[in-house]
């Protein structure tokens, strides 16, 4: 979000969220340049926005929780997978810089892309950091995307392990965004050479046995750049992870890293973001893949 509109989210966030219906519709229609059809919804965006309006989200308030999710990773699979975790704030205050090595990443538990790597500790502008955690803790965002179970969410401060793709501290993290459909994942999304202060990265979309998948993709879109990289080491234990972690709901994403051969949790997604990489018919299979009559149930071993 740009700077300047700062000021104006929070009492925006709490004015719309008594029209959740009417922001779904207005993002879905700036993006697919129509309307959603949420009483009989058939793809993939529609499931998931008809489960946003008409299903209990208290735990996809928990489980999107970048901090408190971690009870969870632990209870369903193991601690084998969580990156290490240096320390956990409620305010900048409290955030004892002198304690943390020389790399870490900063980041607030309830938002999209609020992290501040931080390579070398002796460059770190303290100040600056802090002015920009503090605006990050206090923007709610939830119901300005359609997405108001980050509503539920108590902001906090975490500070991790710098994880470091291939030895190179330069390099950014490859994604692997496995597509869960009810405790089996189907797609892993994979990101790439993602270019700094963009959401542009290489991508490809792979089924479990990783072959991949190019003619999902809408080849009109003139920012998608497919690149195929090989399987991953640990690829099944990566699929048996986000089998774990999936069970219970229509539809998550559960993000994973490899690195050094290391499976490393990332985070669990209800609502992830609306773009134009995938063709009307890709959106139409996956919504296939979502069976709405399973969305009262819930993971048992998490009540």
């Amino acid at each position: 979000m740009n700077e300047k509109y700062y000021h104006m989210a929070n009492p925006l966030n709490k004015l719309i969220g008594r029209f959740k219906k009417s922001v779904i519709r207005a993002r879905y229609y700036n993006n697919y340049h129509r309307f959603p059809d949420l009483k009989n919804p058939k793809t993939w965006y529609e499931k998931i926005f008809w489960m946003v309006c008409n299903c209990d989200m208290s735990k996809w308030g928990r489980l999107a929780d970048k901090y408190a999710v971690r009870d969870y990773v632990k209870q369903m699979w193991g601690e084998d997978i969580l990156n290490e975790l240096y320390g956990v704030y409620n305010t900048t205050a409290e955030i004892d810089y002198a304690n943390l090595p020389e790399q870490f990443i900063l980041k607030t538990n309830n938002g999209c892309a609020s992290n501040v790597i931080v390579r070398d500790k002796s460059k770190l502008n303290i100040e600056e950091t802090n002015r920009k955690l503090d605006r990050w803790l206090k923007l709610r965002l939830g119901n300005l995307t359609g997405q108001p179970h980050y509503m539920l969410i108590t902001p906090c401060i975490i500070a991790e392990k710098l994880l470091i793709q291939d030895g190179d501290p330069t390099v950014s993290l490859t994604d692997y965004k496995f597509y869960c459909f009810n405790g089996v994942p189907r797609f892993v999304s994979m990101f790439a050479n993602r270019r700094e202060g963009t959401h542009l990265a290489d991508r490809n979309l792979y089924d479990m046995d990783w072959k991949s998948h190019p003619e999902l993709f809408n080849e009109n879109n003139p920012n998608l750049k497919l690149t195929e990289l090989p399987k991953p080491k640990n690829f099944d234990k990566m699929i048996e992870v986000a089998k774990a972690l999936s069970v219970g709901f229509p539809f998550v994403r559960v993000d994973l890293y490899n690195i050094d051969g290391k499976v490393i949790f990332g985070e669990m997604t209800f609502t992830p973001g609306m773009d134009g990489d995938y063709k009307d018919e890709t959106h139409l299979m996956l919504g296939d893949l979502i069976d709405l009559s399973l969305a009262p149930r819930l993971p048992q071993r998490w009540e």
